[in-house]
């Protein structure tokens, strides 16, 4: 799947380089929250969810920060309400 998903990973990538480093914990919610605001980031992630399903993007954006920030996951965590739309739980990753 690795290979349908190279999309995602790009943007993750790209998404990644505009925050400010070291990562924190909620690197993963942080990279969704920009996605909702950005407009040519949302353009691309409904695309690739009307290729993968949204399901498979969100599973392989939290995969992707994982793995390219070199963080450790840590506790399932749920968003608050009105905090985020496109997830509703992530992974908080820790060193």
């Amino acid at each position: 799947m690795s290979g349908k998903t190279e999309g995602v990973k790009i943007l993750v990538k790209e998404i990644l380089r505009t925050l400010p480093q070291p990562y924190d914990q909620d690197v993963i919610l942080n990279v969704c929250l920009a996605i909702e605001i950005h407009p040519n980031w949302r353009k691309r992630y409904n695309g690739l969810g009307q290729e993968l399903t949204d399901w498979v993007v969100n599973n392989w954006i939290g995969k992707y920060v994982k793995d390219l920030t070199g963080l450790n996951s840590g506790k399932q965590v749920s968003v608050e309400k009105n905090k985020g739309h496109i997830i509703t739980s992530y992974t908080q990753l820790c060193q």
